[in-house]
């Protein structure tokens, strides 16, 4: 079974439209926003190119490019 991962939060779930009705702390619009890339062993940084085991721990560190960081497709 697939899981799926707010690109926001890294929040997982088993479906979209769970991920999609939720509440995200990170999220400008206040909703769960779909990750679309693949699961992957490891998550880099899209604006800095730091590298993460999970995009949970990821997204809730601060980028030294600015804001969060964001996890590449």
């Amino acid at each position: 079974m697939a899981n799926f991962y707010c690109e926001c939060c890294g929040m997982k779930y088993s479906d979209v439209r769970t991920l999609t009705i939720n509440s995200c702390r990170n999220s400008p619009t206040g909703k769960h926003k779909l990750y679309e890339g693949s699961e992957k062993e490891e998550y880099i940084c899209r604006k800095c190119g730091m590298k993460y085991r999970d995009i949970c721990t990821m997204t809730a560190n601060i980028c030294r490019a600015g804001g969060k960081h964001q996890p590449a497709l």
